[in-house]
């Protein structure tokens, strides 16, 4: 799986470096939003904007992060453009990325 971390004071971008998000790569995108969440990152960005193609394995990953991050910070994804995922803004926040940078 091919990713980008950007590590900022109040904010941790994680990009996606693929086209598809499915049940490849799901069980190893859950294990780095675990390793992401023990390591006390408090808001995270999860970045779309590369992501074609979404499945259900993959939504399953990214509804996890939001778990993770429900009580112990902000979750926001950006750049979605796939529908399945677009149908889940009533659970997760989807904004762009400068509206979540010039928020915090």
């Amino acid at each position: 799986m091919k990713f980008t971390i950007d590590k900022q004071e109040k904010y941790t971008l994680f990009r996606l470096d693929e086209e598809n998000l499915n049940s490849l790569l799901a069980p190893d995108l859950k294990s780095e939003f675990v390793l992401l969440n023990n390591e006390g990152v408090r808001n995270l960005i999860f970045d779309m904007s590369n992501i074609k193609y979404v499945d259900s394995s993959g939504l399953s990953a990214i509804l996890t992060a939001n778990r993770l991050w429900k009580d112990y910070g902000c979750f926001v994804v950006t750049g979605a453009t796939h529908s399945s995922v677009k149908k889940t803004d009533r659970n997760i926040p989807i904004r762009s990325y400068t509206e979540y940078r010039s928020h915090y």
